[in-house]
């Protein structure tokens, strides 16, 4: 994400634009305004898919900061305990394993300025959306790497489609060269301003997205020089929602993205998505309001800058 320092927006990757032009509403169309007050947020989430490289560059409204959420057929290697059970080395040890080993199959991006002011388009019938991006990528063949039949099998209930995203799919080797251009800019706008990147149980995502970004290249040995890796690619800080409603004293923030959604009210009842859906755009919109309201509402003393780099597993 963009620190909130900054004021510019890069150019958005190789995606489709949003149904209509992002137009922004008379009024703000987030939990917050500037003077920290709440206001209504659009009704309904839309999410853009991307299946194609070849797609046009879009530009988002200006934003701050960015959520985002991977889904992958996950842990290849189980440790043996629960992972509960595990120190954060032992934790750390057990991402780069899978993670190397494995391959992403979606990316979920949502966008968002230091209010939590989301980009809003409007659908075919003029009612305003929140958007998130997702993108589908190619790489995974379920019949040639390595990957947990469960793990699979919970994704394709969820609604991915591996035969459709072999043939239409984004390369990710294709899509982390475009993001690296758009970072590679966003430095020279920022003037000193920093990117910020937030996640939900982040680990596994910022580990894919750097993955892509050093050119599939094994993560490095330990978590320290993961998180020096991490801020020289994205350029900016890390936080993960996840840790931070964990660690709020707040036991009612403690479990999952759907339950910590809904006791912070932030959860989307009437997305048009498919309640079973746990696709990537959707769970990165979800990631972006619980950070917001986090960082806003619960942490707000200093905005949730004391869990900079703390993610949920690695850290106590």
């Amino acid at each position: 994400m963009l620190s909130v320092k900054a004021n510019v927006a890069p150019a958005m990757f190789p995606l489709a634009p949003p149904p209509r032009v992002l137009q922004p509403l008379p009024q703000p169309a987030a939990p917050y305004n500037k003077y920290n007050h709440a206001v209504a947020a659009p009704p309904v989430l839309g999410v853009q898919r991307s299946w194609t490289p070849s797609a046009r560059c879009s530009r988002a409204t200006p934003s701050s900061q960015s959520t985002r959420s991977t889904r992958a057929p996950s842990t290849a290697r189980p440790p043996g305990r629960s992972a509960a059970q595990l120190a954060p080395p032992e934790q750390y040890a057990l991402v780069k394993a899978n993670v190397d080993e494995l391959t992403v199959v979606q990316l979920g991006l949502t966008l968002c300025d230091e209010y939590g002011n989301i980009p809003i388009a409007l659908d075919g019938g003029g009612r305003p959306l929140e958007v998130a991006w997702e993108v589908t990528f190619s790489d995974f063949d379920a019949r040639r790497d390595r990957h947990a039949l469960e793990s699979v099998e919970f994704l394709r209930s969820s609604g991915i489609d591996f035969d459709r995203s072999r043939a239409r799919g984004v390369a990710s080797a294709a899509f982390a060269a475009k993001l690296a251009a758009v970072l590679s800019s966003a430095r020279e706008q920022r003037r000193g301003g920093e990117l910020t990147w937030a996640a939900f149980g982040g680990a596994y995502d910022f580990a894919y997205l750097v993955k892509m970004l050093a050119g599939g290249r094994p993560l490095p040995g330990t978590w320290h020089a993961f998180a020096a890796q991490a801020r020289a690619l994205l350029g900016g800080r890390l936080f993960d929602a996840k840790y931070m409603a964990e660690h709020c004293e707040r036991a009612d923030l403690c479990g999952g993205l759907r339950r910590v959604a809904a006791s912070l009210s932030v959860q989307r009842t009437n997305s048009p998505e498919p309640p079973a859906a746990c696709l990537a755009g959707q769970k990165s919109h979800s990631a972006c309001r619980i950070y917001t309201a986090m960082r806003r509402r619960i942490l707000y003393r200093d905005g949730g800058a004391s869990h900079q780099g703390l993610m949920d597993g690695l850290h106590h």
